[in-house]
């Protein structure tokens, strides 16, 4: 079986939920094209290497009628097995932006980058194993001035044009990160070990969720490591970092130029779900030897 071949019964695992067929063709697709060789993983230069109308791309991610979730529940599953986590890791990652007609670009504190700059700002999750890591869940953060900052009509007008939903509101990023993890344990997984960096395990509310939810967890409390567990935390970041880089690097994470909130989460689950091909691709070449992608 070639790698063309191994890319469609991914595709068909992963995206089993979509219910056309020509919805997992498209969502193929997507995936040939962050998974090739080139420059730009937005949609014009990837259909251009695709030899198709971009327009194909964009329907697909942006206006298709498909659910999300399901395909990161199966993503999850999928990578899980694939992985064997030690840990999951809790991150979070800036996305520069030029203008401010994208959801939630707010001139806002840029994790990653270590300054207030103009961008939108992503929760993840990670799952880490001995030698691979994969990301399979993801949350956008509301800044206030998208919830209830500023004229209310602009301010509506605004989550109007980027589909944001009504029940998306402000939340601290410790939220979206429990919301996060009570996802993947509601798709019938369960941490080793959850690990979060600064910020996290300075809220005396994340650490008491993890802890109603009886989740074993190592953070950093006033520059302290507070453990739950004998793991080491800084080996695992570092894992989870170098998995992200490539995210960002080879299948552009941050190569999304729509601007709708649908876009952004489905562009950010379809570049994990290369990168978890891409890996499985990986491992097998190590053990057995056959071409990897």
């Amino acid at each position: 079986m070639g790698e063309r071949d191994r890319l469609t019964r991914f595709t068909a695992e992963v995206f089993a939920s979509l219910a056309r067929s020509d919805q997992r063709a498209k969502a193929e697709l997507y995936l040939r094209g962050l998974l090739l060789d080139g420059g730009r993983k937005s949609m014009l230069p990837m259909a251009r290497r695709l030899g198709i109308d971009h327009q194909v791309l964009q329907q697909f991610v942006t206006s298709s009628t498909w659910e999300l979730m399901p395909v990161r529940a199966r993503l999850a599953r999928w990578a899980s097995r694939l992985v064997r986590p030690v840990a999951w890791v809790i991150g979070d990652l800036a996305f520069p932006k030029d203008g401010t007609g994208s959801a939630c670009v707010a001139r806002q504190y840029a994790p990653g980058l270590g300054k207030v700059t103009n961008c939108q700002v992503g929760a993840s999750m990670h799952l880490v194993g001995d030698s691979v890591a994969a990301t399979v869940n993801w949350r956008l953060f509301v800044p206030l001035e998208w919830n209830r900052e500023g004229p209310v009509a602009e301010t509506s007008r605004r989550r109007h044009r980027c589909g944001v939903p009504r029940t998306e509101t402000h939340r601290p990023l410790w939220v979206l990160a429990v919301e996060m993890l009570d996802d993947l344990v509601g798709w019938g997984l369960r941490p080793p070990v959850v690990v979060a960096g600064d910020g996290y395990g300075d809220s005396d509310g994340f650490r008491a969720a993890l802890d109603r939810r009886g989740l074993p967890y190592v953070v950093r409390v006033g520059g302290e490591v507070v453990a739950g567990t004998v793991i080491r935390p800084t080996e695992i970041r570092r894992r989870m970092e170098q998995g992200r880089q490539e995210l960002v690097e080879r299948f552009g994470l941050g190569h999304f130029e729509g601007r709708s909130w649908i876009g952004w989460h489905r562009h950010v689950t379809l570049a994990s779900a290369a990168q978890v091909f891409s890996n499985a691709e990986r491992l097998a070449y190590a053990e057995d030897g056959r071409e990897t992608a």
